[in-house]
């Protein structure tokens, strides 16, 4: 007695007519069930990392205030420091553009905090649900806003105004949130 490394030879044992259409429902139905496992692979893929996408955004957006009110509360010394160094690149941090909470200036400028902010807000709600092409114009009002903030401002047509800063910068980057993750939803697998 001999043993078979697989099916076909049991599909090969079968009389001539009958074995091809043996092999013919048998490869069909693992192709089959191998696309079902594709598509439920692909339906779970985005969705799975949706999840995390969204956490890690949230906390991305909230770690800047979150260093200003620890070290305004803890002694965290050099490591506090060296977490207010982390936004360093990304921003100017100009003392006059920042903000203080709590008798610390934040590591970041009104605006960038506001993106940051914004980006936490845009990953805990991400409303509404769009389709990138209908975020795409929407970015590019936002990022206009801002350059007219940032123009009259700088023009000395009117004095830093944090509020201005904090809400183009909200608008902004809940927008590029909502738009990331709207994507990261519709991605196939």
């Amino acid at each position: 007695m001999t043993a078979r490394a697989s099916g076909r030879e049991d599909l090969a044992a079968q009389s001539p007519g009958s074995a091809g259409a043996a092999a013919q429902a048998h490869f069909a139905d693992r192709g089959g069930a191998a696309a079902r496992a594709t598509a439920e692979a692909n339906a779970a893929g985005p969705s799975s990392l949706l999840p995390a996408a969204r956490c890690a955004l949230a906390l991305l957006g909230a770690l800047p205030w979150c260093i200003a009110v620890a070290r305004s509360h803890l002694p965290l010394g050099e490591l506090g420091a060296a977490l207010d160094r982390l936004f360093a690149p990304m921003c100017h941090r100009m003392p006059e553009r920042s903000l203080a909470l709590e008798g610390v200036v934040m590591p970041l400028c009104s605006r960038c905090a506001g993106i940051f902010a914004g980006v936490a807000a845009g990953a805990a709600i991400a409303r509404p649900r769009l389709a990138i092409a209908a975020w795409r114009p929407i970015l590019i009002a936002l990022s206009a806003l801002m350059v007219l903030d940032v123009a009259t401002q700088d023009l000395g047509l009117r004095p830093v105004w944090h509020a201005t800063r904090i809400a183009t910068g909200l608008a902004f980057g809940y927008a590029v949130a909502a738009a990331f993750l709207a994507q990261l939803a519709r991605r196939p697998g």
